[in-house]
């Protein structure tokens, strides 16, 4: 078994004067991820003309009649009022395809309206929002945010993460980044927060370790990949995978030892649909007001990768995650 240390200062007595003596750098560092969830933007002001989508329940309550159970054929029905994410608010993100694209692009493939970032940057790709964004339960703080939350916090979305052949804390021109799954719960405070220094084994399934992305360590940040990765949830009503597809993972180090940063890459949208729509079903769409019909067609419209060439249609939608880590020793 091989254990990939955190990074602890080490402090000792040097043999002419008792100074101290140089802090190691540990080239491999190891952390748990202790929150997870989507990226949201700045402001969502704008973006939903009318406000958000209706579920099932607030059809009802509007005295509408009950609109029939399409989870597992969403393609069943048609909801015309389904809306996707409109705005243009900013969000920290990255560009993948390394254009920016706009959905009236003229023979594009897969034309779609990327974000801008904070700074002005454009071509930000995240269309897993578009299809998202006017949801209620998808919104920060709302449903599935708590239910992530405590997924990570109970063991049914451990993520570990390892930072790789680092010579230093701040500056390196090569580094690596490598991500697992995990089935073992993190040990958690009195507040639930997730403690750090555990020791937390890998899954034992190759499938759950990712590809070894490489990158930059600059100034305390680092963006490597791209990579592929898969991480597994058992959430409730919904088991199932998240796989990432040329996922580029950014990460920032900070001086308490803990990390933060996101995964951006790209979903399969049947995935995508597998767990909001075939298995969490009419109880999902409810809690999270959205109906199965609206999302699966709006996932369809937003689709932004995996083009193909025989059908001219994506299969693949560009996603973005944020997480923040403390320190673990990873056993693999």
């Amino acid at each position: 078994m091989i254990v990939a240390w955190p990074l602890i200062a080490l402090l000792g007595c040097g043999s002419g004067g008792g100074g101290e003596t140089a802090v190691p750098v540990e080239r491999v560092q190891g952390y748990v991820v202790s929150s997870f969830r989507y990226l949201y933007p700045e402001d969502i002001a704008g973006g939903c003309p009318g406000g958000f989508n209706r579920g099932p329940v607030e059809r009802r309550l509007d005295g509408e009649e009950p609109l029939p159970d399409d989870c597992n054929d969403p393609e069943a029905n048609h909801d015309p009022e389904f809306k996707a994410f409109a705005g243009a608010a900013p969000i920290d993100g990255l560009d993948l395809d390394g254009v920016d694209s706009r959905s009236q692009d003229s023979g594009a493939t897969c034309a779609h309206d990327d974000f801008v970032d904070p700074i002005g940057g454009r071509g930000i790709d995240y269309q897993l929002w578009r299809a998202l964004g006017c949801v209620r339960g998808f919104q920060e703080g709302e449903i599935a945010d708590i239910v992530v939350a405590g997924a990570v916090r109970e063991g049914s979305m451990t993520i570990l993460l390892e930072l790789l052949d680092l010579d230093s804390e701040s500056d390196d021109g090569d580094v690596g980044v490598q991500i697992f799954a995990s089935t073992e719960a993190p040990p958690t405070g009195p507040d639930g927060a997730v403690l750090p220094f555990a020791t937390l084994s890998v899954h034992e399934d190759a499938a759950y370790h990712s590809e070894v992305g490489r990158g930059a360590l600059r100034d305390g940040h680092m963006t490597a990949g791209p990579m592929d990765l898969r991480v597994r949830l058992n959430i409730q009503i919904v088991a199932g995978d998240l796989t990432f597809h040329d996922a580029m993972v950014r990460v920032e180090k900070h001086a308490d030892g803990t990390i933060s940063g996101a995964i951006f890459g790209y979903q399969a949208i049947d995935e995508v649909y597998e767990i909001f729509g075939r298995q969490a079903g009419r109880a999902g769409s409810e809690a999270l007001s959205y109906t199965c019909s609206g999302l699966w067609a709006t996932l369809q419209s937003q689709a932004d990768g995996g083009f193909d060439a025989v059908t001219g249609e994506c299969s693949l939608i560009s996603v973005a995650y944020q997480f923040e880590a403390v320190p673990a020793f990873v056993a693999r």
